[in-house]
């Protein structure tokens, strides 16, 4: 009887810890603060500091949204006579 109740209260406590309320947090794979976001307040006139601080972004973030794109060569499709 006491080994019961003390294997009960162990599974108990093993299934409430496994739950997903007890779980970490999981990190979302989408950035929450779009390009848009950070292109309009560079505009504004804030630095690149600024705006980490403001919308709590990376340096890295904020590089790889202002930084120009590359543009990719297209082959032309255009037959040579």
């Amino acid at each position: 009887m006491k080994y019961g109740i003390v294997l009960a209260s162990v599974l108990a406590f093993a299934m409430c810890a496994g739950t997903p309320a007890f779980a970490k947090a999981k990190r979302s794979s989408k950035p929450s603060v779009s390009c848009k976001q950070i292109k309009d307040a560079m505009a504004s006139g804030k630095s690149e500091d600024d705006v980490q601080k403001d919308l709590n972004v990376s340096a890295t973030r904020v590089k790889s949204c202002t930084a120009p794109r590359a543009t990719h060569h297209r082959k032309s499709t255009a037959k040579k006579s």
